[in-house]
């Protein structure tokens, strides 16, 4: 099963996040960080572990208690075992429920599109017997929880999505739409995250400045980063328009108005739009950062 069922297009339920288990993603090939952490998952790093890897010959200062007397006794040769050193990777989910995540032009706002992919991404780690820790980045403000590995931690995490986010969206009206860059939650985040970790951040990524990109490349310089960008069709491309009209358009404080019947002017918005896009995939290729692109147009199956 690659759907979920949404009873309304711009607030959650706690059904479409346990709903999300099952979804299936195709899951980054992780870059190869060194951890000191044992848990559920094979590393490369060979040493004293749970896990058999290799027979080879003996070289000086091998530990004589990995001597294979099997392998040596048949070849007349002394040979060593190897093994891989069973090491878990606590899962961080960094969830962008700032303002501008709150558009949608379809059947879905990003924001909701956004909770869904953290709900799979927790599920997927919760089936690894993974630790899961959430951070729901809230603007100036962010709300931290610590990794645990049971499910009834998980599931009152995916509450605080709901909660959260329905609150934010209620809030929309009561508010002045200005998102601050999550520079100061990503240095928290960075206080949080141990090295071998994986961190999953899910964001439109429209506010993360040269500050921000500081923390994204510090934090991928010791852990397994991995960015989900969200978008809507309407953020990258105004419909072409038969008919004089004009698309209104308010950042709660003020309002001004698209023209998307005018050529020149949805030339310069697409423009735009592709510029900041580089901008964005630029950022995150410096910090080294593997991501994948979400369009609100698109569902579940569509990425299967």
């Amino acid at each position: 099963m690659d759907t979920i069922s949404r009873q309304s297009p711009v607030s959650l339920q706690i059904e479409q996040l346990i709903e999300a288990r099952a979804i299936h993603l195709n899951m980054p090939p992780w870059r190869q960080v060194s951890s000191s952490r044992h848990g559920n998952r094979l590393s490369k790093v060979r040493g004293r572990g749970m896990e058999f890897d290799e027979v080879r010959h003996y070289q000086p200062g091998d530990d004589i208690r990995c001597i294979d007397w099997r392998v040596t006794a048949r070849t007349g040769k002394t040979h060593t075992k190897l093994f891989r050193e069973d090491r878990e990777h606590p899962v961080f989910i960094f969830l962008d429920l700032s303002h501008s995540m709150y558009f949608g032009s379809g059947d879905k706002l990003k924001s909701v599109f956004a909770s869904e992919l953290a709900a799979c991404l927790g599920w997927n780690a919760q089936q690894l017997g993974e630790r899961v820790a959430l951070t729901l980045h809230l603007g100036e403000q962010a709300h931290n929880q610590k990794p645990a590995a049971s499910k009834t931690h998980w599931l009152a995490q995916l509450q605080s999505i709901v909660d959260v986010h329905n609150q934010q969206f209620a809030a929309l009206s009561e508010q002045q739409l200005q998102d601050s860059s999550p520079t100061h939650n990503l240095e928290t985040l960075c206080q949080l995250v141990k090295t071998g970790y994986q961190v999953h951040l899910i964001s439109d990524f429209y506010h993360f400045d040269k500050a921000a990109s500081l923390h994204l490349q510090r934090l991928a310089s010791h852990n397994q980063v991995f960015a989900w960008q969200i978008s809507d069709p309407l953020e990258q491309q105004l419909p072409k328009a038969h008919t004089a009209m004009q698309l209104q358009v308010s950042n709660g404080n003020s309002e001004g108005y698209l023209q998307p019947d005018n050529k020149a002017f949805r030339q310069q918005f697409k423009r735009l739009a592709n510029q900041r896009q580089q901008q964005i995939e630029q950022m995150l290729q410096q910090a080294r950062i593997p991501h994948q692109h979400f369009s609100t147009a698109l569902e579940w199956q569509d990425y299967a």
